[in-house]
This record gives structure tokens, C-alpha cells and sequence, in this order.
């Protein structure tokens, strides 16, 4: 076993640097360093953007003027146990951020989450909020469910105290921490929603076996059941409160596909449908940051597309995708007055950037990229393509060549996406570019299971991970040589979480397919999995549904179960905070491995989640996997 921390490998890399010779690809450093600027928010007055960003070594929350230039650093973004995930304006002068972590009760990780007041002049302390009051006891500390718009102090938070894992509402004065009731938990309520004038009117929860949903007319009124059904039954989803006053928006299926339609709260109107497509799944409304108006659908087909009927919406993304060409862009956050527009724009072959729009000066100005180091280096552009699968299935999935390679007989990763309950989608993929720069094609395919193409796709990959998603996986190793495009012989399966899971049983049920696997942060024993699940409320439910019960499957379908079928060499990489996949998968896979006598390397990523977001944790990765795929392939 080897443990890598990212000082330890610091030196090898700049050594690697010193010896370059000619121009290459981005360096490992390069790669690594995604994050430079992330999680921006803008005030509401339009003159101040809160951001991430580097400082030396360490990632602060920055705060910058857009007049003045001035840059005032606020908090560390990490500490040893928490990272800052999201931060917005409640006001002028005061931001609220959540910060998520980790915490461990009788040796199992579970993820936890703290809220922080910061003064954005940074003349104030910043000031954590819950964590030393009579509610400090709740997992999750940072859920803000309505921003209260019209009082610079106050926010809604729903805390599970009084009744785990069933929250309580209450107001929250941003400056002093102060709380008070505003809705007592109900069991199985999980989740409360307010409407647009920050009335609470609707919950939705579960318990093992049945879901349901509440709501009311108004504040003061009685609850009343709107919506009960058996788990795993027909059943609607709620995205959120509709433009008409007593109107939710719902996603339910129309014609095969998830469709949004809007629903009469007060049950005297049949839904009515807003929006669907023929081919995909319908991914969300997009609404108007400046009132939370909708303006219209985004949906994914090939790359992601918008339906607008807002004329005055239409003509600003019109005109942004003018100035911004061959990429999505999207209106994040504006300021309160809507002169001033905070835009993400998001391509194949760059890493997002951050734009500021000014519609009074109908000035674009460009504030930050997710990556600098990789912002103006030529990247591998994402071909959308067309897979051949079993019993004569087509599958959606994208090509990535290495730059200036002929698309003939290369070295070739096949990359299965994690989830499983996801899908790969058109934009930039560090991973994916990181191993095209390194010379390999890299083929991902949306394997059954995979969201946004209907349920019937969706339903294909219910307990049907080893088989049904393992065998379209393999379709897809198998379409890339048979195309001409993968050389037989230089052929790799890489993978994340569920992609791991994908790699290793590939390796046991196609032992001659791959020359080498990799599993970061991968599954290896489904019935651990299994068993994990079960410490989170409605997991037990949730890994039945999804994974299955039967003791034999799960024993077939686990590859630490037929560790001496792999012949090619695998390389383990897991973070040892990992809560989603326990690190014990990968070590325990370890020694199924050396005791099957196979070739195998096993990296422990000290304190790596299972995302291995930081930096360092990224260059650990980054270093190991170019050195494996070199050797193997």
C-alpha cells in the first residue's frame, strides 16, 4: 500500500518540469489546480463579487470590488476538517456560506455541514452560525430554504433537532445567530419548501415503504395531505413553487420522458404541461435570478439546449452566445436591480469562465476561470458519438482525441461515468482532458441506467450493475476497435466510483479486453455497499431499489468476490475520508488481489474525500494515473 500526500509528491513534479525539453502538454500542476475561482456570487447592489480562489498554497474566500479593483481576502475556503461549498449575498455587506465535511462515529464517515456569516469587508470576525446555539446538535447546519428577500437580517434554515432525521423550520438572524420557530418537524416530512413571498407551504418525505406530500393554502392554515403513494410506485417530483400564486412545478413522465407540467395546489385544476421533449428527459427549469421568475427549459441532447419564451431572456442569452460562441452559457446570479448579470460560460476544450455583463454599458467583462493554467492551452475538443450496443441498441455517448492524432489505432481509455444514476454531458471533463493530453482517445458512453433519456433507459440498470451497465461498457471498448479508432492492444478501462465498480467488474467478466484498470474510488463488494447504506435514512430502501437484496446476486455481481478472473494490472486510488464509497472497498480489493496473486498497486489519499477536490489530492491522482497508463499502455 502506498500513501501519497501532496507535499510528498511536489518534488517529483517540478523535477519533471526542469527536464522538459520541447513545448508539452499541461503539466500535472496544471491539471490540478481546477478551482482557482469557483462558487461566485454577486451583491446585491451589482458592485461586489465573493469568490474562491488561490493564495499561494491555500484557497480563501475572496471578495473584489468591480469599480475599485480591490481584492479583500475573507476565510480559508479549507480547513482540515470542513470545505466551503457555496456562498451568497444575503445583503450587501453580509454573505452566508456553507461549508461541508466529515465526521466519524464508531469508525464510519458521515458527511456533516456548518453555515458562516462573513462581513464582506472583512473588518468583522466571521461568525458561525447554528453550531453554538440549542440547535448545534443537526448534521446538516447550512440548508437555507428561503432567502427572505425583504428583510436584510433573515433566513429560513431547516435543522433536524428536535426529531432526526426530521427538520424543523426556523428564522435565522444572519448577524447574531439568533433563532425562532417557525414549523415543528412532522414525521415523514424531510424537506420544506416556502413559495415566492417566503411562505412555508409545502413538505415532502418518506418513510421505508411509503412517500408523501403536505401543503397549505397560507400561513396559519391546517396541512393536508396532497400527495401518498407506495415507494417505488408512480409518483411526481417537485422541483419548486410555479410564477402563479398556489402553483408548484412538477417533473412527471410524458410520452416515455420526464416532462414539467404545473400543478394547482389547490387541487381544483388538472396539471397543466409546460414543457417536454421527444428524445430526452427534460432537465430543468431556468429561472431569472432577479425575480426567480421562469423564463424557460434547458434539456440535453448531444450538448445542452435552452427553450426560452421570455423575450427580454431570449435576447440576453442571444446575445451572449454571440459574444461567447460554441459554448453554454448560463445568467447565475444578478444584482438586485438586474443591471448587472453574473454569467458561467462552459465549453469542451477550456474550463469554465465567469463573466459580468453590465446592461447599462452592455459591457461583457471576464472576471475568472475555473483553471487559468489551462484557460489559453489548446485542449482536446468532445465529439458527440453514436455506439453500437447490444441486441442492436444504439448508445449515446462522446469521443475525446489527443490533439493532432490521426484517430487511428491509439492508445484508448474507456471511462464508464460515476452515479450510476447520472450521465456524461458535453463540456469540459478534467479527467478526461488530462488523459488526452497524455496522447490516450478516451471513449465514454451513457450506458442503460444512465438519467435523461426516459425511464424505460433508466429502469434497464436497476440491479442490474454487473450486467446490463457492465455489458454496454463493454459494447463500447468493443465499438472503439472495431471502428479502427482503439489499438486491441493498448486498450484501458478507467473509472469513478460507480466507474470504478464498472472497471473491475469489466476486468472479471472481459479479461482479455483491457490491458490495464483503474478504480478510483470504486466499488469493489455490493454487498458492503449495501450494508453501508443502510447507516442513512431510506438507504436500506434505496439500495434494494437500486442494487438489489439477493445475497447470491450481490456475491456475483462483486468483483473482490472473482478477483483471480483479472489478468491486467490494476491500480486502486481512494481517499480515506471517503463518505459515499468507504475506503475499506478499495483496501479490502487490495488484498482479494494479492492473495489471487495478481499485479495490482493500491494509493491511499490521506484525508481525500471522494471527490478529491483539493489540489494536492488532484495532483496525487493525476501523477499516479500518468505513470500507470504510461507503463501499461
Amino acid at each position: 500500500m502506498q500513501v501519497i500526500s501532496g507535499r510528498a509528491i511536489a518534488a517529483c513534479c517540478l523535477a519533471w518540469a526542469l527536464a522538459a525539453t520541447a513545448p508539452a502538454a499541461p503539466s500535472v500542476a496544471d491539471f490540478a489546480s481546477d478551482g482557482d475561482f469557483s462558487t461566485p456570487t454577486l451583491s446585491p447592489d451589482g458592485n461586489k463579487l465573493a469568490y474562491v480562489t488561490r493564495v499561494g498554497a491555500q484557497r480563501v474566500l475572496m471578495a473584489f470590488d468591480l469599480d475599485t479593483r480591490e481584492r479583500v481576502p475573507l476565510v480559508p475556503a479549507d480547513t482540515d476538517d470542513f470545505e466551503l461549498r457555496w456562498c451568497s449575498f444575503k445583503n450587501d455587506e453580509r454573505l452566508l456560506c456553507g461549508f461541508s465535511g466529515v465526521q466519524f462515529m464508531h469508525g464510519d464517515a458521515f458527511p456533516v455541514s456548518r453555515l458562516l456569516s462573513v462581513d464582506v469587508t472583512g473588518r468583522q470576525k466571521a461568525k458561525v452560525l447554528v453550531q453554538n446555539s440549542s440547535l448545534g446538535t443537526s448534521q446538516f447546519q447550512d440548508r437555507v430554504l428561503d432567502w427572505q428577500v425583504n428583510d436584510p437580517r433573515r433566513v429560513l434554515i431547516q435543522v433536524s433537532v428536535s426529531n432526526p432525521p426530521f427538520p424543523d423550520v426556523h428564522s435565522l438572524d444572519v448577524y447574531t445567530g439568533l433563532t425562532s420557530i417557525v414549523q415543528r418537524s412532522r414525521v415523514p416530512i424531510l424537506r420544506w419548501s416556502a413559495d415566492r413571498q417566503g411562505v412555508l407551504r409545502f413538505g415532502a418525505g418518506f418513510t421505508d415503504s411509503r412517500a408523501i406530500y403536505i401543503a397549505r393554502d397560507a400561513a396559519g392554515e391546517p396541512w393536508r395531505t396532497l400527495a401518498k403513494w407506495e415507494r417505488g410506485g408512480e409518483s411526481f417530483q417537485v422541483l419548486g413553487f410555479g410564477a402563479m400564486p398556489g402553483t408548484m412545478l412538477v417533473e412527471d413522465e410524458h410520452n416515455g420522458r420526464k416532462a414539467i407540467f404545473e400543478m394547482d395546489l389547490s387541487e381544483k385544476n388538472d396539471r397543466q404541461l409546460l414543457f417536454s421533449n421527444p428524445e430526452v428527459d427534460v432537465d430543468e427549469p431556468i429561472y431569472w435570478p432577479v425575480d426567480h421568475r421562469i423564463v424557460g427549459f434547458a434539456y440535453e441532447t448531444e450538448k445542452p439546449h435552452r427553450q426560452l419564451f421570455d423575450q427580454d431572456a431570449a435576447a440576453i442569452y442571444g446575445a451572449l452566445d454571440q459574444l461567447l460562441p460554441n459554448a453554454w452559457n448560463e445568467v447565475i446570479d444578478a444584482s438586485r436591480d438586474g443591471k448587472k448579470l453574473l454569467v458561467s460560460s462552459r465549453a469542451d476544450i477550456r474550463p469554465t469562465d465567469y463573466y459580468v455583463l453590465d446592461l447599462v454599458d452592455n459591457k461583457l467583462r471576464r472576471v475568472g476561470s475555473t483553471n487559468p493554467a489551462l484557460a489559453r492551452s489548446p485542449l482536446s475538443p468532445q465529439q458527440p458519438v453514436r455506439i453500437k450496443g447490444p441486441d442492436g441498441l444504439t448508445l449515446p455517448g462522446y469521443l475525446t482525441l489527443p490533439l493532432g492524432s490521426t484517430g487511428a489505432n491509439l492508445p484508448t481509455v474507456i471511462y464508464p461515468h460515476g452515479g450510476p444514476y447520472a450521465r456524461d454531458t458535453w463540456g469540459y471533463d478534467a479527467m478526461v482532458q488530462f488523459m488526452a493530453s497524455r496522447g490516450y482517445a478516451v471513449v465514454q458512453v451513457n450506458f442503460r441506467g444512465s438519467t435523461g433519456y426516459g425511464e424505460s433507459w433508466f429502469e434497464a440498470g436497476l440491479r442490474n450493475w454487473g450486467t446490463v451497465m457492465v455489458d454496454d461498457v463493454t459494447a463500447a471498448a468493443r465499438w472503439a476497435i472495431d471502428q479502427g479508432i482503439a489499438d486491441p492492444k493498448r486498450t484501458c478501462i478507467v473509472g469513478w466510483s460507480f466507474g470504478g465498480y464498472a472497471a473491475l467488474m469489466s476486468a472479471v467478466r472481459e479479461n482479455q479486453l483491457y490491458k490495464c484498470v483503474v478504480s478510483i474510488a470504486g466499488v469493489a463488494d455490493l454487498r458492503a455497499l449495501v450494508n453501508d447504506e443502510k447507516r442513512f435514512y431510506g438507504g436500506r430502501y434505496r439500495a434494494r431499489f437500486s442494487i438489489g437484496s439477493d445475497a447470491d446476486e450481490l456475491k456475483a455481481g462483486s468483483p473482490l468476490r472473482a478477483a483471480e478472473r483479472i489478468k491486467a494490472p490494476v491500480l486502486l486510488i481512494h481517499g480515506d475520508d471517503d463518505v459515499q464509497v468507504a475506503y475499506s472497498q478499495s483496501e479490502r480489493m487490495a488484498r482479494a488481489l494479492k492473495n489471487a496473486h495478481k499485479q495490482y498497486e493500491l494509493v491511499i489519499v490521506k484525508d481525500g474525500n471522494h471527490s478529491l477536490t483539493r489540489a494536492e489530492w488532484r495532483t496525487a491522482l493525476y501523477t499516479k494515473l500518468e505513470e500507470f497508463l504510461a507503463r501499461n499502455l
